[in-house]
């Protein structure tokens, strides 16, 4: 027996006629009731195909990420939703009884036992026997729609790096696959690495992996960082001191560059890597780490071909965390800072929630520079236009695999928009107490025509507060019962929090467009 996967159902049965259908009741429980039928979306279920002709059972209102179980109280089996996985009781069998009417059961249960309402209080619950409960009918409510794509965002006259379409074609790489980088060691007259060991100053670089992993996780593996750490090689001097180098403007950072990439030129093939990070000793002041990003024909000068792509250090990042390479990296995959130019992470209005404004204190990204990279599918993020009054979602966490976890509504035009407004469930921050903090649904902004360091996004906050722990606006997102309102032009959006569902937020936006 096959079913149209393309649209949702409500679920009735003969025991409650056409005007009752199956619910899941709006308490974070995932328990299930018989309520009016209605246009609700914890009445609309969709099939999903599991193969040998079974299928989970899915609701508009969870999402993929949570799927119709079973759990189990003394001798009774009662469904409810759950989290998504590879389980008996999400196996669903629907076998016809004859009649235009459907038994449910499940492989958990066995054939014993199929899905009926009770004759009393009409909970739904797993019995035997051949009930009027026990009938369903799967009629279909609606097609199942995707959700409308993200334009991009229009940056004016705002170069790169910018938060609009990144310059893959010619400025930047793009971070997929397997992007390969190499690290080499380099020290000054002034500032020799004495018995400091490359290998181990590697390791805390890459945090003894976690750069790399972190890249991973967030990309949901569409990323793999190869770092190959030439400390066979050893350090080799650089010609002057360190005060004869800048490595924040364009042309002596290049500059230097090449000298560092021309001292190893004769037992490394820079040709074969995407990437160059440029270690130095703890003694080195170079004024920070920098990232370098160059059009191509204006790069680096090296015997087996151009530098692009670099990552110079100094010796401050000998005492930061591995999210200093990671934010430094990111650069060259075309994300601009967030924080001022003039102040530093705590003065920054997108606060410790992105790793483009906080290495102290953030574990990732936001949403918007994971959908800006490509590594968040179209499924699990949504452009909504036109106003919109108690519009709902469940948003699940963006470093999942399933469901919606990105709405993204315009601020100025909605064909061509330039600014928009971003809400998303917040990633959690890391305090200096080694404590992870955070949960609840984050709103910011996001505006192409502003400049990196200039403060291209800001968070909207439920609160604005400051922690030397976990960072500037670290009260910002919004858990069940709270509210938040911001205008911006003559666009204005309500954020509340409905409830929590597991590690997912059911929100509620109202929004009027420009």
């Amino acid at each position: 027996m096959s079913f149209d996967t393309a649209f949702y159902h409500h679920l009735t049965n003969a025991f409650l006629g056409a005007a009752e259908a199956l619910d899941v009741k709006p308490d974070g429980n995932g328990r299930l009731a018989m309520r009016p039928k209605g246009a609700h979306s914890g009445q609309l279920w969709k099939l999903v195909k599991l193969g040998g002709g079974k299928y989970a059972l899915r609701t508009a209102y969870l999402d993929d990420c949570f799927s119709l179980d079973v759990f189990s109280k003394g001798q009774n089996h009662f469904p409810r939703l759950a989290a998504t996985g590879d389980y008996r009781g999400q196996a669903w069998t629907l076998t016809p009884w004859g009649d235009g009417t459907y038994r449910l059961t499940n492989d958990s249960t066995g054939l014993g036992q199929s899905l009926d309402t009770t004759g009393d209080t009409h909970e739904p619950i797993l019995a035997p026997g051949d009930q009027s409960g026990q009938h369903w009918m799967l009629t279909p409510a609606r097609k199942i729609e995707g959700h409308a794509a993200i334009p991009p965002l229009d940056p004016g006259r705002n170069e790169q790096p910018n938060e609009g379409p990144t310059d893959f074609a010619n400025l930047y790489i793009r971070p997929e696959g397997v992007v390969r980088a190499v690290m080499i060691f380099v020290e000054f007259p002034n500032a020799l690495a004495g018995a400091a060991s490359p290998a181990d100053l590697a390791r805390h670089l890459l945090g003894n992996g976690m750069a790399q992993k972190l890249f991973a996780e967030q990309s949901h593996r569409r990323l793999a960082l190869d770092v190959t750490v030439e400390a066979r090689l050893g350090w080799r001097k650089m010609s002057k001191d360190t005060v004869k180098y800048t490595t924040h403007n364009f042309v002596p950072h290049r500059d230097y560059i090449a000298e560092a990439v021309g001292l190893f030129s004769a037992d490394v093939d820079f040709s074969n890597y995407s990437l160059v990070l440029i270690v130095t000793p703890e003694l080195a002041d170079l004024k920070g780490a920098s990232a370098f990003t160059a059009p191509k024909g204006s790069g680096a000068t090296a015997p087996s071909g151009e530098i692009r792509l670099a990552v110079t250090f100094d010796g401050s990042t000998h005492k930061e965390r591995y999210t200093t390479l990671v934010h430094e990296v990111s650069h060259l995959f075309g994300l601009p800072d967030l924080y001022p130019a003039t102040g530093s992470a705590d003065d920054s209005k997108a606060g410790c929630w992105a790793m483009m404004s906080d290495i102290f204190h953030a574990a990732g990204f936001l949403g918007w520079h994971l959908h800006k990279n490509g590594w968040l599918d179209d499924s699990r993020k949504a452009y909504v236009t036109g106003d919109r009054a108690g519009w709902s979602a469940t948003l699940h966490p963006l470093s999942g695999t399933c469901g919606l976890s990105m709405v993204v509504l315009p601020i100025d035009d909605a064909a061509n928009p330039s600014k928009v407004f971003v809400v998303e469930l917040a990633q959690t921050v890391l305090g200096t107490n080694g404590e992870y903090f955070g949960e609840g649904a984050l709103l910011y902004t996001v505006d192409a025509t502003i400049p990196t360091q200039q403060s291209p996004v800001v968070i909207v906050p439920r609160k604005s507060s400051f922690s030397p722990v976990y960072g500037n606006l670290f009260e910002a997102p919004c858990v069940s019962g709270d509210t938040v309102t911001h205008s911006e032009g003559k666009a204005s959006i309500t954020l509340t929090v409905a409830q929590r569902f597991g590690s997912s937020f059911e929100v509620r936006i109202d929004y009027k467009e420009p």
